[in-house]
């Protein structure tokens, strides 16, 4: 018997079997992103993946399906629930803040009732001020049945882009079908659209990293349950703001007094109303920081000037007036020692006053 063993042929054996699995991949794409140990093995997160890539504690995904599938908000609904859906930035995700401090976290603990049943918040912020990103959040969310869904803006998030950003580019044929089916003139759809799926892309190969975050997700989610918090950035304590600014008045580098009205993605404001459906919206100017020192006769803050803020607004209100979106304007309801790390982003005790402030408003709209 010969047991002779041939280097040359066993390589090309493992090769041809390589080649194989990953073009049987590839031809059938396994719904990889919709299997997660989260909701069944594990209690969901409380906010969608997202982190820092040098922190081995956090992971960043793109892809909508496995981002919503490890999130509790895609476990089963009780009977006596009413679920609310926050949906926004990074303001509303909580950078910096552990869940217990989030926006969600804070306002579940007013324990919010309407008719013996429990009003829940579900945090579906995430760190893109993308309103498409938004819209393809709406749309993935709404297969959920929440009560509400309740939609964070900012100027930064209405204002049109001219670059793609990872998420976008992560989920391409749904951000570019959303543009087609509301015509909304993203200024990067062209870029977007010219991209091409190659075969390659859709191999073990070609989703490697996807699937080695998708993997990552999994195995630090009894991890972050042990620890007690799905975040894991390191939580120093964030910096004040101070209340001097920048000179400049331009903005995105528009010189003072332009017109922002084709600038700014509108329409996708209504787009995001049509999308729920028959869920209830309700559209959130979100608060930010004023300044009060140098240069705040200029700007609001080193995000707006004011001449862009105050435009930015009155065309928000007159759309929604135009389209009978459910708006309410929160931009200067927090103090400002409130806000800390960025214009936009709330300390603990902000994330409380917010959620006190828009609690009655809620609870008109779910408890009239």
């Amino acid at each position: 018997m010969n047991t002779d063993v041939r280097p040359v042929a066993v390589v090309v054996k493992a090769l041809c079997l390589f080649v194989l699995i990953n073009v049987v991949y590839a031809a059938t794409k396994p719904p990889i992103a919709d299997i997660s140990t989260y909701n069944s093995l594990i209690p969901g997160l409380e906010r969608l993946p997202f982190g820092n890539a040098s922190d081995p504690y956090t992971v960043t995904l793109d892809n909508v399906d496995a981002m919503f599938a490890a999130h509790e908000i895609s476990a089963e609904k009780t009977s006596n629930e009413i679920r609310v859906v926050l949906i926004g930035d990074s303001s509303i995700f909580g950078e910096s803040l552990l869940s217990d401090d989030i926006l969600s976290g804070q306002w579940n603990r007013l324990g919010p009732q309407c008719n013996g049943k429990k009003i829940k918040i579900y945090n579906l912020g995430y760190p893109h001020p993308s309103i498409i990103k938004d819209l393809i959040f709406i749309e993935e969310v709404a297969e959920q049945q929440p009560d509400v869904i309740i939609w964070f803006v900012t100027l930064n998030t209405v204002m049109n882009q001219y670059r793609l950003n990872p998420f976008l580019t992560g989920n391409r044929e749904r951000a570019l079908k959303m543009m087609e089916a509301y015509d909304i003139p993203f200024g990067p759809r062209k870029d977007l659209s010219e991209q091409t799926t190659v075969f390659y892309q859709d191999t073990i190969v070609g989703q490697r990293s996807f699937l080695a975050r998708w993997l990552k997700l999994q195995t630090l989610g009894l991890l972050w349950y042990t620890a007690g918090d799905d975040f894991h950035l390191e939580h120093e304590n964030p910096e004040t703001i101070s209340a001097d600014v920048k000179k400049s008045p331009s903005y995105r580098d528009l010189p003072p007094d332009s017109d922002l009205k084709e600038s700014l993605l509108l329409g996708a404001l209504t787009a995001g109303r049509d999308v729920a459906d028959e869920i209830p919206v309700l559209l959130v100017n979100e608060p930010i920081f004023i300044a009060s020192g140098l240069h705040s006769d200029v700007r609001y803050n080193d995000l707006y000037p004011r001449w862009a803020y105050d435009q930015y607004r009155g065309l928000l209100v007159e759309q929604a007036q135009q389209n009978s979106i459910n708006y309410l304007d929160m931009w200067n309801a927090i103090p400002p020692e409130f806000f800390v790390d960025t214009p936009l982003h709330l300390s603990a005790a902000g994330e409380r006053l917010l959620a006190e402030q828009l609690n009655p408003k809620l609870l008109s709209l779910v408890c009239p």
